[in-house]
């Protein structure tokens, strides 16, 4: 049996293995820990292949997450599927689907999934008692109306399940295992200011509680008998920029996105110490028609992207199908990840 007192030894090492800073100690600890890699593994093969940027492009998905406001600009019922595997036996994965309402409105849908495949479930005498498979998900209910031709607003609504499965490992302890979050608002904005610039504002994980911080406490056993823990979503603003152009009669996109964490449970905080900033930048090129190369930079971490885009026709519709590939280092921990893939598509 696992004692109470190691329970805190046993959580904190969940955590930092689902974590995708793979044990750096540093701020960037309080993103979140489990909850927080959500958005450092990104959402799908293709915007993660350009340095996991999506919330300045209208053809992001899925947009519930990158950014709602993006559903205004929809015109065909949308899905994309993403799945990805990385060292350390981490998986996850994205499901989205998104359609227009009218003109001028769009509503969309997303489910974030991430986890551990086998994790080592050790006692105080260092034995292993056998593996865990923690994972956490997160829902996303996205509207967007688009105000003028080019821009759009947006807000979604978005809570999060997360379950450390290692509750069979006590014997005298009524551990819970799943936990829920409450509901988290986001609110997003995009503009297309021409057929070259592009602009968002996203600003994410505002709650209906005290100073609007997403912060909330798990009770990890029903009798008491253990410490309840806290769950904690940062406040973000996140910035991006687009820029289309053309190069040798290549279509060439850039994307740049600036993030400001702040790790503080108050409305709104000055001191740098409390908040946490960082970038991402990404290139694509379509290099053939249809097919495009991608590079970026999360942070420190570098990303390759590889897509095409399938035409096929059924009957007299005709239905796209967007594949897509990354492959990610990630520099802290000297990690390659080579298996990230996702589909997209559309009905007509």
């Amino acid at each position: 049996m696992i004692s109470s007192r190691n329970w805190h030894v046993i959580l904190a090492g969940l955590l930092l293995a689902s974590s995708a800073f793979a044990g750096v100690v540093d701020k960037k600890a309080a993103l979140g820990g489990f909850d927080g890699f959500v958005e450092r593994m990104g959402a799908g093969a293709r915007e993660l292949g350009r340095g996991n940027t999506g919330s300045a492009d209208t053809a992001s998905m899925p947009a519930a997450y990158w950014n709602p406001a993006i559903l205004g600009f929809r015109e065909h019922f949308s899905y994309t599927l993403n799945a990805e595997h990385r060292d350390l036996d981490r998986m996850g994965g994205s499901l989205g689907l998104e359609t227009p309402v009218g003109k001028r409105m769009g509503v969309g849908f997303a489910m974030l999934y991430r986890g551990d495949l086998a994790f080592d479930v050790i006692d105080e005498d260092d034995q292993t008692l056998g593996t865990a498979s923690p994972f956490f998900s997160m829902l996303y209910l996205g509207f967007a109306y688009r105000a003028t031709r080019r821009d759009a607003f947006g807000l979604s609504f978005s809570m999060s399940y997360d379950n450390m499965d290692v509750a069979e490992y006590y014997d005298n302890i009524e551990l819970v295992d799943g936990y829920t979050s409450p509901v988290t608002l986001n609110l997003s904005w995009l503009r297309q200011w021409n057929k070259n610039w592009s602009s968002s504002v996203v600003i994410r994980n505002i709650s209906f509680s005290r100073n609007l911080s997403a912060r909330w406490s798990k009770n990890t056993s029903t009798d008491n008998s253990v410490v309840s823990t806290e769950g904690v979503r940062p406040k973000v603003l996140q910035v991006g920029l687009g820029y289309r152009s053309n190069i040798m009669g290549k279509p060439v996109y850039a994307w740049m996105e600036a993030i400001d964490y702040q790790v503080a449970d108050t409305l709104l905080v000055f001191d740098p110490q409390l908040h946490v900033w960082t970038g991402r930048v990404g290139f694509e090129c379509e290099v053939i028609p249809d097919g495009t190369v991608r590079i970026g930079m999360d942070d420190l971490d570098a990303m390759l992207g590889l897509g095409y885009k399938f035409h096929v026709r059924i009957g007299k519709k005709k239905y796209l199908f967007d594949v897509n590939y990354a492959l990610t280092y990630e520099s802290r921990a000297d990690l390659w990840n080579p298996l990230s893939f996702g589909l997209r598509g559309y009905i007509p």
